[in-house]
């Protein structure tokens, strides 16, 4: 049943009191393609007997089966632009990738976050066989070509001083790949360096990974390299978002690599997110979390954990949906971070902790 402590259609956290499998069929008819994060957090099946996992019973033996609808579910959930992030330990890592693979499609998975939460020095497990010290985070994207939401860090201005003169009104006209481009030989140009009072252009040797893996690079390994030696080429419809074109200068004896130029328009770069997420300072004290009476032993996620997947994955007002709660961790960030959500939780325990770290308690 819906829970009755909020307004399902006005909150910015809707709580959802019952079992996943029966809500997200529900949810999938209203809300198709307007979740832009889903959160799973879904029993690690430890086969443990001990502590919380005695409670909660962490032992299935059709573990792929049951989670696959939620999978499915949470497919149909995202928008084009969305992602799904699951938490897991290396019990079922390799039966919950080729599962996610499967529904989502292996090219869209984004790539293993490990999450480091436990100290190599701090072993109080002293039966198990070895010192387990991660969890990790499997991301997917609805679209192959979504990108994650990143600061940009900004461009050096000093470095573009370059300036390109042509000294020709009739450069040879040509189509290549697609594109029309404009070919000016030794003499018909020069490039300048210094400033002129105008932001310049900046300078780029194609080779190693620009020639291989930078999308101008490849275009002028595969278009403009053949066509001879310090030549300058205008090639239209590249930097679309800049300048509409972009400059080339061919290689030579002396400089086997080409060049290429970049305007100002286009600069600064993502500063884009790693996978290197240690929380080992951070878990010990995670019960803490929520205030008095929200712990929840063994499996409450650290709101670092989630923030740092809000950050990446969603921007303010962006409605993120966890369908196994837990502890509220989810709601409880989304809420700091001005982000709708939806929880899903059947254990009384834990819908009774939600409340009171919402507050509703």
């Amino acid at each position: 049943m819906y829970d009755e402590t909020c307004d399902c259609h006005t909150s910015a956290c809707e709580l959802i009191e019952g079992d996943c499998l029966d809500h997200l069929p529900v949810l999938r008819e209203r809300l198709t393609g307007a979740v832009r994060l889903v959160y799973l957090d879904p029993p690690y099946n430890t086969r443990r007997q001990r502590g919380a996992r005695r409670h909660f019973g962490d032992t299935a033996s059709d573990w792929a089966g049951l989670l696959r609808p939620v999978v499915e579910h949470a497919f149909d959930l995202l928008c084009e632009d969305g992602f799904l992030a699951a938490s897991i330990n290396q019990m079922e890592l390799f039966r919950l990738k080729p599962l996610v693979d499967e529904v989502f499609g292996a090219e869209r998975f984004v790539g293993l976050f490990p999450v480091k939460i436990r100290h190599a020095q701090r072993q109080l497990m002293i039966n198990a066989t070895f010192h387990d010290l991660f969890e990790y985070l499997l991301i997917y994207r609805r679209d192959r070509t979504t990108r994650f939401h990143t600061q940009r860090q900004p461009p050096r201005l000093e470095k573009f001083c370059h300036h390109i003169e042509p000294l020709t009104n009739t450069p040879e006209s040509r189509q290549l790949g697609g594109k029309p481009v404009e070919v000016y030989r030794p003499g018909e140009y020069r490039i300048n360096r210094g400033s002129n009072g105008q932001p310049g252009l900046r300078r780029y040797v194609i080779a190693g990974k620009l020639a291989t893996a930078n999308w101008s690079g490849e275009w002028y390994e595969k278009h403009l390299r053949p066509l001879g030696e310090d030549l300058l080429v205008k090639v239209h419809g590249l930097e679309l978002q800049g300048l509409g074109y972009r400059w080339f200068q061919t290689g030579n004896p002396r400089r086997r690599s080409g060049v290429y130029f970049q305007s100002l328009a286009t600069a600064g770069r993502p500063v884009l997110p790693t996978n290197d997420i240690d929380l080992t300072e951070i878990t010990p004290g995670v019960y803490r979390e929520g205030g008095p009476g929200c712990d929840f032993k063994d499996s409450k996620k650290p709101e670092a954990l989630m923030r740092f997947l809000l950050d990446i994955c969603t921007q303010p007002a962006d409605l993120v949906l966890d369908p196994m709660a837990g502890s509220g961790t989810t709601a409880a960030v989304a809420q700091q971070m001005g982000r709708r959500c939806i929880l899903i939780e059947r254990n009384a325990e834990a819908l009774a902790i939600i409340r009171r770290r919402l507050g509703r308690g």
